[in-house]
């Protein structure tokens, strides 16, 4: 039983992370390990199944709850598993909490003092994202559309959507009326070293204000992190302006998926100039520690990635940062034909050559190692092995949500018109 276990993950000791639909998870990229609609949060912290994987990620075994990790990993893709046991990330858990370990006893147990909380209460959102889908947005209103895509590879995302009715209520929220939840929420205020929300869209969202609310007497220690899509800065009277100056600092992950038509096209209902504007007002706020151009790598953006790079680095002066598109597969940069993929790979081998000319990452060295590592692991993800047969499948997937949206899936993207 090690930290160098081949399998180690510093998540199953030192946080939680919840989904809109009640799921209490390791990480935000795990399988649930429990519900809140039967079991308190103490109760799953220290339940059979978390103790179960606190074990095998200390004996070189691989939990089924943490497949997406080690899926990437089997594809040379960097995990989030493997960001956080790296130490160069600022919030890399290994070195925020080097002594989490200490406080594990014989049967895998540890106290209720959750340094860190990824939080996702609801799905409220006022974007609808083709990587997405209505357990993560109320926007999402063309599901019907694509549905049969999600079941033809078997997605759990079909029956939780149907048995959770979201087509006839969009709104989902496990949380606001579960006082237990509030009640275990509570107990860890104090403990708090780190708290993450995420959506749905969290600066939309009046349940996001009543936590930073609760966190207020213990802000001086807390650096909040953010998955947003910064479309918004507020809601209503309540503002970031209000709350995040009382914070030891505030990190914040943008979600941009393209550059102007392409980041519209990809995150429905967003627009660039106004998204470009809040980016320059929160870089503005003291306290912002940092601001990270969160990629979801697919279809629609992986052959202007190399473009997106510079843009962030060079123009934004914002981190690049990946995650893949995994499903739906469709959407999946992978499923592009052969010389498109060439293409990518050979424009993000050339962007490597660029990198280190930038202004801002020469201002700040450790961009370069963390820059070169996100564009290498796309390089690895496009070169695995793939069935390219699903390129007819996400050309018929786009074009029927461009109908119900007013979209053109190959205007955005022109270098695929000869493969329609």
């Amino acid at each position: 039983m090690s930290q160098n276990s081949e399998t180690f993950c510093m998540h199953p000791f030192t946080g939680l992370a919840t989904r809109e639909d009640g799921a209490i998870q390791v990480c935000c990229r795990s399988h649930p390990i429990g519900f809140i609609q039967d079991e308190a949060l103490e109760e799953i912290w220290n339940g059979d199944n978390m103790r179960r994987l606190r074990k095998q990620v200390l004996n070189n075994e691989r939990p089924p709850e943490c497949a997406p990790c080690f899926n990437l990993e089997d594809q040379g893709v960097e995990s989030l598993r493997q960001r956080h046991i790296k130490g160069i990330i600022p919030e890399a858990r290994i070195t925020l909490y080097p002594d989490a370990l200490t406080k594990l006893d014989t049967e895998y147990k540890m106290p209720f003092e959750l340094p860190t909380m990824e939080l996702k209460l609801n799905n409220l959102c006022n974007l609808k994202c083709r990587m997405c889908h209505p357990m993560d947005s109320t926007s999402w209103n063309d599901w019907k559309e694509v549905e049969e895509f999600y079941i033809r590879e078997n997605n759990f995302m079909v029956k939780t959507i149907q048995d959770l009715k979201l087509m006839e209520s969009p709104y989902l929220d496990k949380f606001t009326d579960n006082a237990a939840w509030w009640t275990s929420l509570e107990k860890l205020l104090p403990y708090f070293r780190r708290v993450e929300f995420a959506g749905g869209e969290p600066l939309t969202d009046p349940t996001h204000y009543r936590i930073l609310e609760m966190l207020q007497p213990y802000a001086k220690n807390i650096e909040v992190k953010y998955a947003t899509n910064l479309t918004s800065l507020g809601k209503g009277k309540r503002t970031i302006f209000e709350f995040w100056p009382a914070f030891k600092s505030i990190a914040v992950n943008v979600s941009i998926d393209g550059l102007e038509d392409s980041y519209e096209y990809v995150r429905g209902n967003a627009k660039w100039d106004e998204l470009i504007y809040n980016i320059k007002e929160i870089k503005k706020i003291p306290n912002v520690s940092r601001v990270v151009g969160a990629v979801a790598v697919q279809v629609s953006n992986i052959m202007i990635l190399d473009k997106m790079i510079e843009y962030f680095l060079n123009e934004l002066e914002i981190v690049f940062y990946t995650n893949m598109v995994q499903y739906p597969t469709v959407l999946s940069a992978q499923v592009i034909p052969k010389d498109l993929k060439n293409k990518a790979i050979h424009r993000l081998q050339t962007a490597t050559t660029r990198v280190a000319s930038y202004p801002y990452v020469q201002a700040n060295p450790v961009l370069l190692k963390i820059t070169l590592e996100q564009i290498h692991g796309v390089i690895n993800f496009l070169q695995q092995p793939t069935s390219q047969m699903l390129w007819k499948d996400c050309i018929e997937y786009n074009r029927r949500l461009d109908i119900t949206r007013n979209q053109s899936f190959f205007d955005v993207t022109p270098e695929f018109k000869p493969y329609a």
